[in-house]
């Protein structure tokens, strides 16, 4: 049996990033955030729940963890899942976090290099930008992206509907 060969490469330092606002409206491993409004921003909104690539890649991560021979866990995902399939759908280069999810964000790029390798997808690891925007709300990922990712305010449907075109 042959092993895929990964291809791992540091982002380069001439990428262009673009910001991405993502709104983490619908992820069962946090059920607080379904019970949030919309947050603020003088950026575009994108709503994580209207990206179906995302959540059908954390279930897919979360799913090679799985001993199906025992019943699923009532949450089968994690929040390292979540990451790791924001990393490698929107090609995330780096996540706006609070210093105490470094461990996670490790744990997230473990993960999605595992997925990358099994399935010969190209991977770059995400990295985490400590204390910036403190105040912003809970439900709010701000997001380095190496997607050009529409920086033009038409609504957060509309924003997370050309975002889902790129990704295609």
């Amino acid at each position: 049996m042959q092993t895929a060969q990964l291809t791992i490469k540091p982002a380069p330092a001439t990428e262009t990033l673009s910001v991405c606002h993502l709104v983490v409206d619908g992820n069962a491993h946090r059920p607080e955030f379904l019970q949030t409004s919309l947050p603020s921003s003088n950026h575009p909104l994108f709503s994580e729940a209207m990206i179906p690539q995302i959540r059908t890649l954390a279930t897919l991560i979360a799913a090679q963890r799985h001993d199906f021979e025992q019943i699923s866990p009532a949450t089968f995902t994690e929040e390292a899942d979540w990451f790791a399939a924001r990393i490698l759908v929107l090609q995330a280069r780096a996540f706006h976090l609070e210093g105490h999810l470094k461990t996670m964000l490790e744990t997230a790029n473990q993960r999605a290099e595992a997925f990358a390798r099994r399935h010969n997808l190209p991977f770059t690891p995400a990295a985490i930008r400590f204390g910036l925007h403190t105040g912003r709300p809970q439900n709010l990922l701000i997001i380095e992206s190496a997607i050009s990712v529409p920086q033009q305010d038409n609504g957060i449907c509309n924003n997370s509907q050309s975002l889902v075109a790129l990704l295609a």
